[in-house]
């Protein structure tokens, strides 16, 4: 009851003239604190800015000569940041250090508009054909085989979800897809 008759006090005018009055003031205290990059600045010497000094050292290992380390300072900033450049020319990767992948190798993807509290069960073949099934999973959903048999299998459920499926192949290619963003989708081959 005591806030009421406060607030009867002071006319309803005032009081929103105050709150955008104290907005604008941490508007304004924040657009401060993001552009100078702090709430307070100490000056050592009036006459000289304070500088940054940057050291940039080459990015990882690679076959080439790494670059010499390069310094740039900028008036106004703190001193001395490292900071890695990344290689000029981007060396190519021996054939040999890239890892084969078995061609066999199949990746089931579920995805799409999940309800809230809306709990999607998947069915998918596994390594040996078996069919296996999860329960209430978040999308996107995304699983990697490498079936001993020719069959890739993977379907979604929903109540009210939309849904869709893929299956690629080793390569990345898509194999199979549907997307119709039905409360249900299949993918097979």
């Amino acid at each position: 009851m005591a806030d009421n008759r406060r607030r009867a006090a002071v006319p309803r005018w005032q009081r929103v003239v105050l709150t955008a009055v104290g907005v604008l003031a941490a508007t304004a205290a924040t657009t401060f604190v993001v552009r100078t990059g702090g709430a307070a600045t100490v000056a050592t010497d009036a006459a000289a800015p304070p500088t940054r000094t940057v050291v940039a050292t080459s990015g990882p290992h690679t076959s080439a000569p790494a670059p010499a380390p390069v310094t740039v300072t900028m008036p106004g900033m703190p001193p001395e940041t490292a900071v890695t450049l990344p290689p000029t020319t981007p060396a190519a990767a021996p054939l040999a250090a890239q890892p084969l992948v078995d061609p066999r190798l199949v990746v089931y993807t579920v995805a799409g508009n999940q309800r809230p509290n809306d709990p999607i069960t998947i069915v998918y073949a596994d390594e040996t054909g078996a069919l296996r099934t999860v329960e209430n999973v978040a999308l996107p959903w995304r699983l990697t085989v490498v079936p001993d048999v020719p069959v890739n299998y993977v379907t979604a459920n929903s109540a009210g979800s939309q849904l869709n499926c893929w299956i690629t192949d080793a390569s990345g290619a898509t194999v199979v897809a549907q997307t119709s963003n039905a409360v249900s989708a299949t993918c097979n081959r």
